[in-house]
């Protein structure tokens, strides 16, 4: 079987499912619409699948008790509105696929239609996973605690993921180590003694106090860190006050928290939430701590990336396959959840924007390129079919 000549056969269906998914966007694990044409297609092809958590799937095309391999889709959109102008824009306001999981479960469909067909050739198993709200961090998580990677459990992991400004339609990107950061989404609540604005000294601000939190969480991550070890500690929300001469009672400082290595994320959180108590007693005020979008750094196992990196050079000639990528993002994906417990590959795939329209992910203008989904699609199939050929 030719993997890319059976995805460009069928190339046209896959737009059409990505358009359809791109018009009726949906947010966190609420994708009703999304999950039901997900279901309408395992059941028109006949593949056998099990609903893990609402809206989730595992699907299960070839044989059982031997090798196998996983693959996984995101399905969920962002809250944002779509400025793209195309014709099959979002019909739904303040929900958009600038993310572009719409081409993800678009191009996993495309491999469950051609690895379906082609099931009696497949030596082992290939699992696809259909997970809602990567955005929020909790799809992968959930579907694990749920047992999604119990009986079967895979051997190996892949995720692709489509990038619309790094690289080029028809390339791929394998990318190997420690590859995507951890993620902790925080928020401190610093409460104060509201008050008349020209009055300060009968009030007790929690503003002010937030200034200095902002100040020290910035010292911390500046002069307690290793600097050769890439973090991030950034303040991306403050929410104080009504007008201009009242001192609110409360005060919310939130932000985010970007690490690779586990025992640094353990001692920054415990450290940034003693500073919190520290600044907040010192400027009287109290504090409270609140962590909420959390997912560990996302692992690309070396020497199952070499493998794939060897399979694919040779048996999916159409593709631009990019020398081993070794570089570390500040980003994060859910994805990580299935890293930490099975060698995974974390891979891009190159989307050119047209002209003019050359925005990266989670921008209201971005536009991927459809002409790359044939790409994908064949990347999936043929991980698959080499996986399974090769496994040791």
């Amino acid at each position: 079987m030719n993997a890319f000549e059976e995805a460009r056969a069928i190339e046209q269906e896959i737009i059409a499912w990505r358009r359809q998914i791109h018009q009726h966007p949906e947010i966190g694990q609420n994708l009703p619409q999304t999950a039901a044409l997900v279901r309408q297609k395992l059941d028109e092809w006949g593949v056998e699948y099990r609903e893990v958590i609402p809206n989730a799937f595992m699907a299960y095309i070839g044989k059982k008790g031997g090798h196998s391999i996983l693959m996984r889709a995101d399905m969920d959109a962002l809250p944002m509105e779509e400025k793209t102008g195309l014709p099959f824009a979002s019909q739904c306001p303040g929900a958009m696929h600038s993310c572009g999981h719409d081409t993800h479960t678009a191009m996993l469909l495309g491999a469950a239609k051609i690895l379906k067909e082609h099931e009696s050739e497949l030596p082992g198993l290939a699992i696809l996973m259909f997970q809602p709200d990567e955005e929020g961090l909790t799809g992968a998580r959930d579907m694990i605690a749920a047992g999604c990677l119990e009986d079967p459990k895979p051997e190996r992991a892949i995720a692709i993921h489509i990038a619309a400004d790094r690289l080029q339609t028809g390339q791929l990107a394998i990318k190997s180590g420690n590859c995507m950061a951890s993620s902790d989404g925080f928020r401190v609540t610093l409460t104060g003694k509201g008050g008349h604005g020209a009055s300060p000294q009968d009030s007790i601000s929690p503003i002010y106090a937030a200034v200095k939190l902002i100040g020290a969480f910035e010292d911390i991550a500046r002069y307690e860190i290793d600097p050769q070890k890439p973090t991030v500690v950034n303040i991306c929300a403050l929410h104080a006050g009504s007008t201009y001469n009242i001192i609110p009672n409360e005060c919310q400082v939130m932000g985010t928290i970007r690490t690779f290595d586990e025992e640094e994320r353990t001692w920054l959180l415990d450290r940034l939430q003693k500073a919190m108590h520290q600044v907040a007693e010192l400027y009287r005020c109290q504090a409270e701590w609140y962590i909420g979008q959390s997912a560990p750094s996302t692992k690309s196992d070396p020497d199952f990336c070499q493998k794939l990196q060897d399979l694919l050079t040779k048996d999916l000639p159409e593709i631009d396959l990019i020398p081993l990528q070794t570089g570390k993002a500040m980003g994060s994906e859910d994805f990580s959840f299935v890293t930490q417990r099975i060698p995974s590959a974390m891979l891009s795939l190159g989307s050119t924007s047209p002209e003019g329209q050359a925005y990266p992910g989670h921008h209201p203008k971005v536009v991927f390129d459809e002409n790359c989904f044939v790409y994908g699609t064949a990347a999936y199939v043929q991980i698959a079919l080499s996986y399974l050929n090769n496994a040791e």
